[in-house]
Formats: structure tokens, C-alpha cells, sequence
């Protein structure tokens, strides 16, 4: 790996953020943490009342429900006892030093596997669910839980104290879900002295490390740019809050500052057809959540307009992220990484269901909603009201053309990556192909798991074999400089040319050429693939659905459907096993049919179904 390459690669980066990286870096060796954020007991009593029994909200609310409370949308949390907030909730092992100050700890040596399967209740969905809980039949005890929850919470986690307090975005996806609770049970307009000590020891804890989450060029920024928004903003108008001039000031500021990082990263990170940085379909959603939440409260406490470019942007990811969610069942391409997240778990629906932050996106950035205001979906718009809207489904298909292309018809629907040098990859995606007929995904995306993992599974699902695209010589399409940062990215060229054709192209620093040509028709879909500069083989890798699927020469038959194999050069196809991750840290089987060829040449994959 050329010094030249490894330079390029973090040019490409940013020097500024890089400059920033290194700053916080040096930071954490100095100990400049542990001296400018010391370790304190939130100052709150051991019984502090956060929330209290709305006498003016006592009716309950028929039309609202409590869903069920679940970790990365899979794993069901039991709440008859009290969490133990540094305990794994997939091993049962324990953080054993979080007594050290946060800037001290190291995320993939804790001992306890995954990190966020500690961070996950800190995450304070529980809190968002008790208020539901509380909404939907006037159970006063569900308020009791909150405040016994919030003060163990304190209890054990002192600020800036141990695994809870170490990630800028865990703090600030607590803040949000703070501000969320309080409106919900409307007490927004008057919180209590404790709950505004907590959410104030919260921005301390954000505001110093900002710029690094800057530099990272994804979801922790505007993660944390809405928290110093928000937070500062509902602090700004409590009257507590507003009689300590210093305080004030600070709040001023930290309120700016969050306002002026939400206009800079969307229109950054947010490309010109609403795809954002991180190219992954999940992220996309945590990114429009929050910027939505942002222009939510905004509204609520009659702060000033973002600025134009913001709403342009939002608007576009709304129409982006829209164009990906099956409207039957609110399913999404898994594609790019998934880490579990969803910030607004407010209703029934299922955690891979995009449709209740579509619905909610639009109704503050379109004006209108996509979906009938029928589903269950609908519950967020039905608690977070903003204005009066219609259904007004979208009668003009949004052009999906920088991270992803998309080709639909009446029946299907084909998204192609196709990345390019803008932003850091993920994966070893390039030329993936997600295809769906109608609400069934034919050929799937697979997920990414977890990011600290078993090395089989870390090893496995970025790599270009649990793609549906071609790897070369058993080779990745990127080497890796570290973890989460590959070296040599690959620039992708598209050709549209005609509504239902395209071609695509790359060649990497191995000299390994791809040009994938896609006809999507009435009833077929066919992906020619013109593969040279290898020197021993190729292989292709279609994730498919699981159904039964039935081998007759070179066609693969299930139900209705027939993928067909072809070449002028020799090949190679079965079916093998493969794995796809649809919820984090949860693994699944799925067949995988792998195609081999070992000369230069074309090789033509062709999909036919009876609508």
C-alpha cells in the first residue's frame, strides 16, 4: 500500500477535519478531559421529582399506544425491575472500570463485546415509551417510573463518568429524547429544576468535543448540533433557566452554535438529490429524524426559520429517503451500514419500517403526507402535530443519481450503489444491486451486523462477497487502512441511458474493471456484466430471497420467478449459504447463488417473473 495512496485517502478526508480529529486525539492522551470536564454528582437529591402528574393532561388518550419496548427493534426489555446501565444486554458481562472518567475509556476494549449493547439503554427510548405508557390510559405510576429510572440513572452514571458519558451523540440522543418526553407529557414550558440540572450537565458534556463530531462527516454531527439546538432551546424558555445571566448566555450560545452546525451539515453532508454522506438507507433515517426534530421543537418555542438551503436540503432527503420505503410494508433496500438505530420509536410499527419518519418528514419539509393517515405510522404526526396536512401521494418519481441510481416500473424497483470519491465508503459495495418486486426483495442487501464483532463476522459483512457485485480475484474492492477507513476509493461512472437502462462502471486501484449494464423491463430485469483486468477469477454473489428455489441448468426457479444464468466462457453457479443482518447484532441464513467464471468477458444475469 503506496505512502502516496495512504496520503491521497486522508486528503481526501479534509485537512480541517483532520486537523480536528488530531486536536481531540491529543486531547485524550493529555488528559485535557479529565481536567476541564471533571467528574461530578449531577446535582440533583437521590429522589429528585424530573417529571410530574399533569393535573391539565389527566384524560386518557384512547387513539395512542404503548409498543413494546425493544432494543435495536428486536430484543424485547423487560421493565418490572431496574436496568444495570453498564451491563451488555446481548452477554450479561459488565463495564468493571466505568468508576474513570469517560476520555479514558477505549470503546472496543471494554471487555463487554459491542459498546452499544451497553449504550442501548442510555439511549432513553424507555423513557419515550413510559410516556406513552402514561399517555395512552392516565397510569400516574408510569410517571413514578420515570423518575425512579432517571435518579438510578444518575446514580450510577455521575457526570462525565464512565462508558455512558464517552460518546458525544449517546448524550446528545438522550437530550432529544428528554426534550421528547417533556412535550409529550407537557411539561415542556416548565420543567423541573432537576430535569433542567440533567439536560445543562448534558450540553456541557456536547459542547466541548463539537468540532470532532464535525469531523466525522455523519450522523454524530447533526446528532449533536440538534441536542445544543434543542436542549438550549428549551432550557432558554423555562423561566429557572432564563434567570441565571450566566446561564443564559451560555444557553445563547450553545443554542447558535447548535442552529448554525444543522444548516452547515445538511448542506454538506446532504447531496443534490437528498442522498446523505453516509450512503446507508438506516442513517438516512437517524439524519432526517433528527432534522426533523430539530424543525419540530424549533417551531414549538417560536424560533427564528432555519435558513433556506436547510429546508431545501431536508426536503430532498425527505423525497429520497421516500423513494426508498416500499409504501405496503414500510420496508427499505438494507443497504449501507444499520446500527439499530431509531430515534422516534413511537409507534407499532415494526423497527424496519420506514414509513412513520416519511410521514413525519413530510409533514414538516412537503406540507403534505405520502401515506393515508390511516396506519399506524401516523401515531408520530398524531403526537407531534405541526401543522394541518392532506394525503397527497407523490405523482412525480424523485431522481435518485450521486450515492445510489434507481430504476422502477409498475412492478419492481432496482437500486444500484454507485459511490464516488465525496464522502468515506462503508463497504466494499460498488455496482451492488438491490432489487425488489413489488414489496419482495428478490435480491437483498445484507446488512452490517455489528461493529465489534467476532472476526468471521467482521470480516464477512463489508466485504464485496456479501454484496450482490463482482469480487476479483477473491480480493476486495478497497483495502483497509483501519477499521472503519479504506484506502483507494473508487469513483463510479453512470450513464443513464434511458428511463429503464443504465450502465455504470469502475476500475480500482488493482486494475480490476466492472461495467454493469441494467435493462429493467415489463416483466424481467437484465444485469450484464462486462468483467476484465483479473487474473484468476471472478465471483458473483446474489443475496437472494428465501424461497424455494429450484436448480434446472443454469435457470434457478421459486414460485413465479426464474433468474437465468448466462455466458460465452465457461461458469460455474450453485447456491450456497450466506448471511444477512436485518437487525443489529441478529444474523440470519439466506441463500446465496454464487457464480464463478475464470475468463475476461460478459456475463448476463437475467431475471423474469408473471405479474
Amino acid at each position: 500500500m503506496g505512502i502516496l495512496s495512504k496520503i491521497q485517502t486522508y486528503c481526501r478526508l479534509g485537512i480541517n477535519n483532520l486537523f480536528w480529529v488530531a486536536d481531540y486525539r491529543i486531547k485524550l492522551k493529555k488528559n485535557h478531559f479529565v481536567s476541564t470536564m471533571p467528574i461530578s454528582v449531577a446535582k440533583v437529591d437521590s429522589n429528585a421529582v424530573f417529571f410530574s402528574l399533569n393535573k391539565k393532561n389527566s384524560a386518557a388518550k384512547s387513539n395512542i399506544t404503548q409498543p413494546t419496548l425493544k432494543a435495536f427493534g428486536w430484543l424485547n426489555i423487560h421493565t418490572n425491575a431496574l436496568p444495570n446501565w453498564v451491563r451488555s444486554l446481548t452477554n450479561d458481562k459488565v463495564v468493571n472500570n466505568n468508576a474513570c472518567h469517560w476520555s479514558i475509556l477505549d470503546d472496543f476494549s471494554l471487555e463487554v463485546g459491542d459498546v452499544k449493547s451497553v449504550w442501548e439503554l442510555s439511549r432513553f427510548d424507555w423513557l419515550l415509551n413510559f410516556s406513552l405508557g402514561h399517555l395512552s390510559n392516565n397510569n400516574s405510576l408510569f410517571i413514578d417510573k420515570i423518575n425512579l429510572w432517571l435518579n438510578s440513572w444518575c446514580e450510577v452514571n455521575p457526570v462525565n463518568q464512565g462508558v455512558n458519558w464517552k460518546c458525544g451523540q449517546e448524550a446528545s440522543i438522550r437530550v432529544l429524547h428528554l426534550a421528547l418526553a417533556c412535550y409529550l407529557l407537557k411539561q415542556h414550558k416548565s420543567i423541573s429544576p432537576a430535569l433542567g440540572q440533567l439536560i445543562f450537565n448534558h450540553l456541557q458534556r456536547i459542547a466541548p468535543t463539537i468540532r470532532y463530531a464535525m469531523a466525522q462527516n455523519n450522523n454524530h454531527g447533526t446528532s449533536e448540533a440538534a441536542a445544543l439546538f434543542i436542549g438550549a432551546s428549551l432550557l432558554i424558555n423555562n423561566s429557572t433557566w432564563q434567570s441565571n445571566e450566566s446561564h443564559k448566555k451560555t444557553l445563547n450560545k450553545w443554542r447558535n452554535q447548535g442552529r448554525f452546525w444543522l444548516e452547515n451539515r445538511s448542506k454538506v453532508l446532504i447531496d443534490s438529490d437528498g442522498c446523505f454522506s453516509q450512503n446507508s438507507v438506516n442513517y438516512h433515517r437517524l439524519m432526517l429524524d433528527t432534522l426533523s426534530l430539530a424543525e419540530f421543537f424549533r417551531n414549538v418555542f417560536s424560533e427564528p426559520l432555519f435558513s433556506k438551503p436547510f429546508y431545501k436540503k431536508a426536503s430532498l432527503a425527505s423525497l429520497w429517503l421516500h423513494a426508498f420505503v416500499d409504501p405496503c410494508t414500510g420496508d427499505a433496500p438494507n443497504m449501507g451500514h444499520n446500527d439499530g438505530a431509531n430515534l422516534l420509536p413511537l409507534t407499532l410499527c415494526d423497527y424496519r419500517d420506514f414509513r412513520p419518519s416519511v410521514q413525519f418528514a413530510y409533514s414538516l419539509f412537503q406540507g403534505c403526507y405520502p401515506y393515508p393517515i390511516t396506519g399506524e405510522y401516523q401515531q408520530i404526526c398524531t403526537l407531534l402535530p405541526v401543522s394541518v396536512c392532506q394525503y397527497q401521494p407523490q405523482k412525480k418519481l424523485h431522481t435518485i443519481n450521486t450515492g445510489f441510481q434507481l430504476l422502477k416500473n409498475s412492478d419492481s424497483r432496482v437500486y444500484i450503489r454507485t459511490p464516488n470519491v465525496k464522502f468515506r465508503p462503508g463497504c466494499c459495495d460498488a455496482l451492488s444491486v438491490d432489487f425488489w418486486l413489488g414489496s419482495l426483495n428478490i435480491l437483498k442487501g445484507t446488512g452490517s451486523y455489528s461493529y465489534n464483532c467476532p472476526p468471521n463476522f467482521q470480516e464477512y459483512f463489508p466485504s464485496v462477497k456479501a454484496h450482490n457485485t463482482v469480487a476479483f480475484d477473491q480480493c476486495e474492492q478497497m483495502p483497509k487502512l483501519s477499521r472503519f477507513l479504506y484506502n483507494n476509493w473508487l469513483k463510479t461512472h453512470t450513464n443513464k441511458i434511458a428511463q429503464n437502462v443504465l450502465t455504470t462502471s469502475y476500475i480500482n486501484n488493482a486494475k480490476h474493471k466492472h461495467i454493469r449494464k441494467i435493462t429493467l423491463l415489463t416483466n424481467s430485469i437484465e444485469i450484464e456484466d462486462q468483467l476484465s483486468g483479473f487474473h484468476k477469477e471472478i465471483d458473483l454473489h446474489w443475496h437472494l430471497a428465501s424461497l424455494n428455489w429450484q436448480q434446472q441448468g443454469m435457470h434457478w426457479r421459486a414460485d413465479n420467478i426464474t433468474i437465468e444464468i448466462e455466458s460465452p466462457n465457461p461458469l460455474k453457479a450453485e447456491l450456497v449459504e450466506g448471511l444477512e443482518s436485518r437487525y443489529y447484532l441478529q444474523n440470519s441464513k439466506i441463500p446465496v447463488l454464487k457464480v464463478t467464471m475464470k475468463t475476461s468477458g460478459l456475463l448476463k444475469t437475467t431475471i423474469r417473473w408473471v405479474s
